[in-house]
C-alpha cells in the first residue's frame, strides 16, 4: 500500500525547525546521503519529532501504532547499507514483530508505550551499541521481555552496488542477528540465504566502519530522551555539545587524543628502542671494524699470493742457477773419469787377491765351525751327564740323610738295649735260675740285634764314604767341563 505524504512533510519539517530554532531541517535530506543507513534512520528521527509535537497521521496499522512508508519517494536506487527489514522477538514490549522498510523516508507512529522507541533501541543494539548507550537499560538482559528467556534482534541490510560489503561472501543482502540471554550476548552475520558467515565482533565493527554507521551520533539516531533534552534545552553549552558530537568533532577529538596517546607511547617506545639500539650500534661499529680488518686481511692475503708467486719464480731462478752449477761440475767430473778408471783397474787386481784370501779364510772358518759343532755336541753331552750326576747326587744325599737318621735310631736302640741288659743283669741277681736262663736267651737275641745294627751302620758308613768320593769326582768333572 503506497501513501503519498508530500503534502505534510514540508510543513512538518518547518514546524520542527521553528521548535529547535536551528537551520532548516530540509538540510536533513542531505544527512541521508552521508550514510546509506541514515536513509531509514532519518525517518525514525522524524517519528520521534512528530511524537513530541503531537502529530499523528493515518497509515498501515501494526498493533497499536502506525507505520507509514513511502518507497516511491525519489528515484529508485540500489544503495548498499539501506535497512530493508527489522525483526524483533521478545525484545522489550514486542513478542514478535517484523517491519519491512522502504528505501527512503519511513514514519512510525503510535500511542505512548506502544514500542516505537523499542524499534530504535533494537537498531542500536543490533549495530553493537552498549545497553547504557541506549539510555533505556543498564544491562542487555534488561531488554528481554518479562517472562521470556531470550531476546532476538534481526536487521537486514541491502548489499548491492559499488559500496557493497564483501558481496562475494554475503551476496545482495546482509543479516545482522543479535541474540541476548540472561548470561550471554552473541552477534551473527548471515548472507542473503540466511547462512552463518561470521560471529566475531571484529566483523561487525568492520561492517559498521564500511557503511559509516555511528549509532551514538545524534544526527544518525536521536533517541526520545535525547530529542526531548535537546528541544527543551536553552543552554548554549548543551547545544554546542550536540553540535560537537553531531558534526563528528567529538569523534575527531577522541581520535586526536588517541593519536596523541599513541604518539606519546611511540615516543617512549622510540626512546626505549634508542636505548636498546645503542648496544646494537656498538656491536655494529665493532662488526664494521672487524669488516675493515677483514678487508685488510684480504689485502694481506692478496699480497701473500703475489709474494708466493714471486717466491715460486725465485725458486725457479735458483734451481736454474743450481742446474748450471751442477752442469759445470758434471763436465769437470767427466774429465776425471779416465783417471778414475785407471785407479779402478789397479784396484781390481788387489780385489782379486783379496777374494782368494777371503775364500781361504772362509774354508778355515767352515772347519772351525765343524769343530765348534763337535765341541758344542760334547758340551751338551757333558751337560746332560752333569744333570744326571746332579740328580743322582741329590738322590744319594737324600739316601744319606735317611741312613743317618736310621743309624741314629739304631744307636738309640742299642743304647736302649744296653740299658735293658744292664737292668736285666741287675735283676739277674734277684731272679731265679729259670728266669736267668730266659733272660740269657733274651740277651742273646738282643746281642744279635745289636750286632746286626752295628753291621748295618758300618755298611752305611762305607756307602756314605763311597757316595762322598763319587760326589767329589762328579764335582771335579763338572768343574773341568766348565773350564773347557
Amino acid at each position: 500500500m503506497r501513501i503519498h505524504y508530500h503534502h505534510f512533510v514540508g510543513p512538518l519539517i518547518r514546524e520542527i525547525n521553528k521548535k529547535i530554532d536551528g537551520p532548516d531541517l530540509s538540510s536533513l535530506k542531505q544527512l541521508d546521503g552521508r550514510s546509506p543507513v541514515n536513509k531509514s534512520l532519518y525517518g525514525i528521527f522524524l517519528s520521534s519529532a512528530t511524537k513530541f509535537l503531537g502529530l499523528r497521521r493515518g497509515g498501515k496499522r501494526m498493533g497499536d501504532y502506525r507505520f507509514i512508508s513511502e518507497s516511491g519517494y525519489g528515484p529508485q536506487r540500489s544503495g548498499a547499507g539501506t535497512i530493508t527489514r527489522v525483526r524483533l522477538e521478545n525484545f522489550m514490549c514486542h513478542s514478535s514483530l517484523q517491519i519491512e522498510l522502504g528505501e527512503w523516508v519511513n514514519f512510525i507512529t503510535g500511542q505512548n508505550g506502544s514500542g516505537k522507541s523499542a524499534i530504535l533501541t533494537a537498531l542500536c543494539i543490533a549495530f553493537g551499541c552498549r545497553a547504557k548507550g541506549t539510555q533505556r537499560a543498564a544491562t542487555l538482559k534488561d531488554f528481554i521481555k518479562t517472562g521470556c528467556s531470550y531476546a532476538m534482534v534481526e536487521v537486514e541490510l541491502k548489499n548491492r552496488g559499488e559500496d557493497a560489503f564483501k558481496p562475494e561472501i554475503f551476496g545482495d543482502s546482509i543479516i545482522i542477528e543479535r541474540r541476548i540471554t540472561e548470561s550471554t550476548s552473541t552477534t551473527v552475520l548471515k548472507d542473503h540465504q540466511g547462512k552463518r558467515v561470521a560471529s566475531r565482533k571484529q566483523e561487525l565493527l568492520e561492517l559498521i566502519d564500511h557503511f559509516n554507521i555511528d549509532v551514538e551520533n545524534p544526527c544518525v539516531i536521536m533517541s526520545q530522551d535525547k530529542s526531548r533534552e535537546f528541544l527543551h534545552s536553552g543552554n548554549d553549552k548543551d547545544k554546542f555539545k550536540f553540535f560537537f558530537k553531531a558534526t563528528l568533532l567529538q569523534q575527531v577529538n577522541d581520535l586526536l587524543q588517541s593519536i596523541y596517546n599513541h604518539l606519546n607511547k611511540g615516543d617512549a617506545l622510540v626512546l626505549e628502542l634508542e636505548a636498546t639500539i645503542k648496544p646494537t650500534e656498538k656491536e655494529l661499529s665493532e662488526l664494521q671494524r672487524k669488516i675493515r680488518n677483514m678487508e685488510h686481511v684480504e689485502e694481506i692475503t692478496q699480497d701473500l699470493q703475489r709474494l708466493k708467486k714471486k717466491l715460486a719464480w725465485s725458486w725457479v731462478y735458483d734451481v736454474d742457477r743450481q742446474l748450471k752449477e751442477q752442469t759445470l761440475k758434471i763436465e769437470k767430473l767427466k774429465d776425471r773419469i779416465p783417471r778414475c778408471q785407471a785407479k779402478i783397474d789397479s784396484r781390481h787386481s788387489i780385489l782379486e787377491s783379496l777374494r782368494d784370501c777371503f775364500m781361504k779364510k772362509k774354508a778355515e772358518i767352515a772347519v772351525m765351525v765343524e769343530k765348534t759343532s763337535e765341541v758344542r755336541r760334547r758340551k751338551d753331552e757333558l751337560q746332560q751327564s752333569i744333570s744326571l750326576a746332579t740328580k743322582e747326587k741329590l738322590e744319594l744325599e737324600g739316601e744319606l740323610v735317611r741312613n743317618t737318621s736310621y743309624m741314629q735310631k739304631m744307636v738309640n736302640r742299642v743304647k736302649g738295649l744296653e740299658q735293658q741288659v744292664h737292668d736285666i743283669q741287675e735283676q739277674h741277681v734277684r731272679n731265679t735260675q729259670a728266669e736267668e736262663s730266659e733272660i740269657e736267651a733274651k740277651l742273646k737275641e738282643l746281642q744279635c740285634e745289636i750286632d746286626a745294627a752295628n753291621i748295618t751302620l758300618s755298611r752305611m758308613k762305607e756307602e756314605d764314604s763311597a757316595l762322598s768320593e763319587k760326589l767329589s769326582k762328579e764335582k771335579n768333572e763338572i768343574r773341568r767341563i766348565s773350564d773347557e
